[in-house]
Protein backbone atom coordinates (compact mmCIF):
# COMPACT_ATOMS: atom_id res chain seq x y z
CA UNK A 1 0.00 0.00 0.00
CA UNK A 2 2.80 2.72 0.81
CA UNK A 3 4.46 1.90 -2.58
CA UNK A 4 1.55 1.95 -4.50
CA UNK A 5 0.60 5.67 -2.19
CA UNK A 6 4.36 6.67 -3.19
CA UNK A 7 3.25 6.36 -7.38
CA UNK A 8 -0.34 7.19 -7.51
CA UNK A 9 0.54 10.55 -5.31
CA UNK A 10 2.91 11.83 -8.02
CA UNK A 11 0.99 11.03 -10.72
CA UNK A 12 -2.16 12.56 -9.47
CA UNK A 13 -0.84 15.53 -8.17
CA UNK A 14 1.31 15.79 -11.99
CA UNK A 15 -2.56 15.34 -13.74
CA UNK A 16 -3.99 18.23 -11.40
CA UNK A 17 -1.21 20.76 -12.18
CA UNK A 18 -1.59 19.45 -15.82
CA UNK A 19 -4.98 20.46 -15.64
CA UNK A 20 -4.73 23.88 -14.22
CA UNK A 21 -2.03 25.07 -17.35
CA UNK A 22 -5.02 26.03 -19.38
CA UNK A 23 -6.62 28.11 -16.67
CA UNK A 24 -3.35 29.98 -15.63
CA UNK A 25 -3.09 30.74 -19.85
CA UNK A 26 -6.22 31.79 -19.41
CA UNK A 27 -5.41 33.99 -16.91
CA UNK A 28 -2.38 35.28 -18.04
CA UNK A 29 -3.42 36.09 -21.35
CA UNK A 30 -6.62 38.62 -19.00
CA UNK A 31 -3.65 40.22 -17.30
CA UNK A 32 -2.20 41.34 -20.75
CA UNK A 33 -5.43 42.61 -22.27
CA UNK A 34 -6.04 44.32 -19.07
CA UNK A 35 -2.32 45.45 -19.11
CA UNK A 36 -2.85 46.64 -22.52
CA UNK A 37 -6.10 47.82 -22.42
CA UNK A 38 -5.18 50.36 -19.94
CA UNK A 39 -2.40 51.94 -21.55
CA UNK A 40 -4.32 52.44 -25.22
CA UNK A 41 -6.68 54.43 -22.94
CA UNK A 42 -3.97 56.19 -21.76
CA UNK A 43 -2.60 56.94 -24.96
CA UNK A 44 -5.77 57.59 -26.42
CA UNK A 45 -6.32 60.49 -23.94
CA UNK A 46 -3.24 62.19 -25.38
CA UNK A 47 -5.05 63.02 -28.11
CA UNK A 48 -6.67 65.80 -26.63
CA UNK A 49 -3.47 67.70 -25.74
CA UNK A 50 -2.52 67.11 -29.08
CA UNK A 51 -5.77 68.66 -30.52
CA UNK A 52 -4.82 71.73 -28.06
CA UNK A 53 -1.50 72.02 -28.65
CA UNK A 54 -0.63 71.12 -32.14
CA UNK A 55 3.31 71.40 -31.21
CA UNK A 56 2.09 68.26 -28.79
CA UNK A 57 2.64 65.97 -31.87
CA UNK A 58 6.88 66.17 -31.10
CA UNK A 59 6.25 65.04 -27.69
CA UNK A 60 4.15 62.06 -28.74
CA UNK A 61 5.28 60.95 -31.86
CA UNK A 62 4.19 57.30 -33.07
CA UNK A 63 7.91 55.83 -31.43
CA UNK A 64 7.05 58.04 -28.07
CA UNK A 65 4.02 56.46 -27.91
CA UNK A 66 5.74 52.74 -27.90
CA UNK A 67 8.05 53.31 -26.08
CA UNK A 68 5.48 54.49 -23.49
CA UNK A 69 3.16 51.82 -24.11
CA UNK A 70 5.93 49.07 -23.67
CA UNK A 71 6.84 50.48 -20.23
CA UNK A 72 3.57 50.29 -19.38
CA UNK A 73 2.68 47.01 -19.96
CA UNK A 74 5.79 46.06 -18.88
CA UNK A 75 5.23 47.20 -15.25
CA UNK A 76 2.04 46.12 -15.34
CA UNK A 77 3.16 42.34 -15.99
CA UNK A 78 6.46 41.90 -14.12
CA UNK A 79 5.10 39.11 -12.47
CA UNK A 80 3.09 37.41 -14.54
CA UNK A 81 4.72 34.08 -16.44
CA UNK A 82 5.63 35.78 -19.74
CA UNK A 83 8.78 35.62 -21.94
CA UNK A 84 9.03 37.09 -25.36
CA UNK A 85 6.75 40.68 -25.24
CA UNK A 86 6.34 42.52 -28.18
CA UNK A 87 4.12 45.28 -29.63
CA UNK A 88 5.19 44.58 -33.05
CA UNK A 89 2.47 45.22 -35.66
CA UNK A 90 1.20 47.96 -33.36
CA UNK A 91 -0.12 51.32 -35.16
CA UNK A 92 0.04 54.07 -32.64
CA UNK A 93 -1.46 57.57 -33.74
CA UNK A 94 0.27 56.47 -36.72
CA UNK A 95 -2.79 58.64 -38.80
CA UNK A 96 -3.31 61.00 -35.84
CA UNK A 97 -5.81 59.18 -34.02
CA UNK A 98 -6.31 55.65 -34.28
CA UNK A 99 -4.29 53.34 -31.41
CA UNK A 100 -4.14 49.93 -32.67
CA UNK A 101 -2.07 47.98 -29.82
CA UNK A 102 -1.41 44.53 -30.72
CA UNK A 103 0.64 42.46 -27.84
CA UNK A 104 2.40 39.03 -28.42
CA UNK A 105 3.97 37.06 -25.83
CA UNK A 106 4.92 33.61 -24.43
CA UNK A 107 3.70 31.73 -21.92
CA UNK A 108 5.69 29.64 -20.00
CA UNK A 109 4.57 26.58 -18.70
CA UNK A 110 6.28 25.42 -15.52
CA UNK A 111 7.55 22.13 -16.73
CA UNK A 112 7.82 20.92 -20.30
CA UNK A 113 4.46 20.13 -22.25
CA UNK A 114 4.48 17.59 -25.11
CA UNK A 115 8.01 18.61 -25.15
CA UNK A 116 7.19 22.36 -25.58
CA UNK A 117 8.22 25.08 -22.63
CA UNK A 118 5.93 27.78 -23.83
CA UNK A 119 3.11 28.75 -26.11
CA UNK A 120 2.81 31.96 -28.19
CA UNK A 121 -0.50 34.22 -27.74
CA UNK A 122 -1.89 37.58 -28.82
CA UNK A 123 -4.28 39.96 -27.60
CA UNK A 124 -5.69 43.21 -29.35
CA UNK A 125 -7.36 46.08 -28.66
CA UNK A 126 -8.11 49.12 -31.02
CA UNK A 127 -9.39 52.52 -29.75
CA UNK A 128 -9.68 56.02 -31.27
CA UNK A 129 -8.06 58.72 -29.85
CA UNK A 130 -9.88 61.61 -27.95
CA UNK A 131 -9.16 64.48 -30.50
CA UNK A 132 -12.96 65.88 -29.91
CA UNK A 133 -12.64 66.51 -33.97
CA UNK A 134 -13.57 64.68 -37.68
CA UNK A 135 -10.95 66.01 -40.54
CA UNK A 136 -9.16 68.54 -38.44
CA UNK A 137 -12.18 70.52 -37.93
CA UNK A 138 -12.04 71.53 -34.05
CA UNK A 139 -14.88 72.99 -32.00
CA UNK A 140 -14.93 76.42 -32.08
CA UNK A 141 -12.83 76.99 -34.91
CA UNK A 142 -15.76 78.28 -37.33
CA UNK A 143 -15.04 74.94 -39.42
CA UNK A 144 -18.35 72.95 -39.30
CA UNK A 145 -17.75 69.69 -38.10
CA UNK A 146 -18.54 66.54 -40.37
CA UNK A 147 -20.88 63.59 -39.23
CA UNK A 148 -18.49 60.85 -38.69
CA UNK A 149 -18.13 57.94 -41.47
CA UNK A 150 -17.31 55.10 -39.06
CA UNK A 151 -15.99 51.97 -40.52
CA UNK A 152 -18.26 49.12 -41.08
CA UNK A 153 -17.58 45.53 -41.99
CA UNK A 154 -18.95 43.98 -45.55
CA UNK A 155 -18.52 40.08 -46.40
CA UNK A 156 -17.65 38.29 -49.91
CA UNK A 157 -20.58 38.69 -51.61
CA UNK A 158 -22.56 40.31 -48.66
CA UNK A 159 -25.68 42.26 -48.96
CA UNK A 160 -25.89 44.18 -45.64
CA UNK A 161 -22.91 46.04 -43.77
CA UNK A 162 -22.19 45.26 -40.19
CA UNK A 163 -20.80 47.67 -37.34
CA UNK A 164 -18.91 44.47 -35.91
CA UNK A 165 -16.16 42.79 -37.52
CA UNK A 166 -17.38 39.51 -35.35
CA UNK A 167 -20.81 39.21 -36.11
CA UNK A 168 -21.92 35.86 -36.27
CA UNK A 169 -24.26 36.71 -39.59
CA UNK A 170 -20.19 37.31 -41.13
CA UNK A 171 -19.28 33.72 -40.46
CA UNK A 172 -22.57 31.72 -40.95
CA UNK A 173 -21.31 29.98 -43.76
CA UNK A 174 -18.24 28.93 -41.57
CA UNK A 175 -18.94 24.73 -41.62
CA UNK A 176 -17.12 22.37 -39.28
CA UNK A 177 -16.03 18.89 -41.21
CA UNK A 178 -13.92 15.86 -40.19
CA UNK A 179 -10.24 16.40 -41.47
CA UNK A 180 -10.72 12.73 -42.39
CA UNK A 181 -13.28 13.86 -44.53
CA UNK A 182 -12.00 17.09 -46.30
CA UNK A 183 -10.96 15.12 -49.64
CA UNK A 184 -14.55 14.88 -50.40
CA UNK A 185 -15.55 18.94 -50.66
CA UNK A 186 -15.40 21.20 -53.10
CA UNK A 187 -15.30 25.04 -52.45
CA UNK A 188 -18.12 27.19 -54.48
CA UNK A 189 -15.41 27.13 -57.99
CA UNK A 190 -15.01 22.76 -57.38
CA UNK A 191 -11.57 23.50 -55.87
CA UNK A 192 -10.59 21.41 -53.00
CA UNK A 193 -9.41 22.53 -50.01
CA UNK A 194 -6.02 22.52 -48.94
CA UNK A 195 -4.35 23.29 -45.67
CA UNK A 196 -4.87 27.26 -44.33
CA UNK A 197 -0.61 28.88 -44.63
CA UNK A 198 -1.18 29.90 -40.41
CA UNK A 199 -3.30 27.44 -38.87
CA UNK A 200 -3.28 24.40 -40.98
CA UNK A 201 -1.00 22.43 -39.54
CA UNK A 202 -2.42 22.69 -36.39
CA UNK A 203 -5.67 20.90 -37.65
CA UNK A 204 -7.01 18.16 -35.27
CA UNK A 205 -9.93 15.96 -35.53
CA UNK A 206 -11.88 18.53 -37.09
CA UNK A 207 -11.81 21.47 -39.30
CA UNK A 208 -13.38 24.36 -40.47
CA UNK A 209 -14.14 25.61 -44.40
CA UNK A 210 -16.21 28.50 -46.37
CA UNK A 211 -17.64 27.72 -49.54
CA UNK A 212 -16.22 30.66 -51.15
CA UNK A 213 -12.14 29.70 -49.98
CA UNK A 214 -9.94 27.38 -51.24
CA UNK A 215 -8.15 26.61 -47.78
CA UNK A 216 -9.38 24.68 -44.18
CA UNK A 217 -8.63 25.75 -40.93
CA UNK A 218 -7.76 24.18 -37.56
CA UNK A 219 -10.04 26.73 -35.83
CA UNK A 220 -12.84 29.10 -36.52
CA UNK A 221 -11.16 32.26 -34.59
CA UNK A 222 -8.13 31.62 -37.69
CA UNK A 223 -7.29 35.35 -38.76
CA UNK A 224 -7.31 34.24 -42.13
CA UNK A 225 -10.88 33.85 -41.62
CA UNK A 226 -11.52 37.47 -40.74
CA UNK A 227 -9.92 38.31 -44.13
CA UNK A 228 -13.53 37.42 -45.44
CA UNK A 229 -15.14 40.45 -44.14
CA UNK A 230 -13.81 43.79 -45.46
CA UNK A 231 -13.82 46.70 -43.63
CA UNK A 232 -15.21 50.41 -45.40
CA UNK A 233 -16.17 53.89 -44.30
CA UNK A 234 -19.86 53.76 -43.88
CA UNK A 235 -21.01 55.97 -46.45
CA UNK A 236 -19.99 53.63 -49.04
CA UNK A 237 -21.83 50.61 -48.43
CA UNK A 238 -25.02 52.27 -46.62
CA UNK A 239 -27.59 51.45 -49.55
CA UNK A 240 -27.00 48.08 -48.15
CA UNK A 241 -29.07 48.57 -44.93
CA UNK A 242 -27.61 47.82 -41.57
CA UNK A 243 -27.29 44.20 -40.40
CA UNK A 244 -29.93 42.97 -38.43
CA UNK A 245 -28.00 41.36 -35.23
CA UNK A 246 -25.15 44.19 -35.38
CA UNK A 247 -26.39 46.94 -36.67
CA UNK A 248 -29.60 48.15 -34.27
CA UNK A 249 -27.51 51.72 -33.10
CA UNK A 250 -26.71 52.48 -36.89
Amino acid sequence: MTAEAALVLPLFLFAFVTLLIPMRILDTERQVLAAAEAAAEEISRSGYFLLENPDGRETLSEAAAFVYAEAAIRTRLKDADLDGLSLAGSRLLSDGETVDLKVTYRHRFPFPVLRMQSVQRTVRCVRRAWIGMEDGAAEGSGTPLQEPDWTVYVGKDGTRYHESRTCHYLYNDLTAVPLAQIGQHRSADGSRYVPCSRCGSEAGSMVYILPSGSRYHSSPGCTAIQAYARAVPKSQVQHLGACSYCGQGG
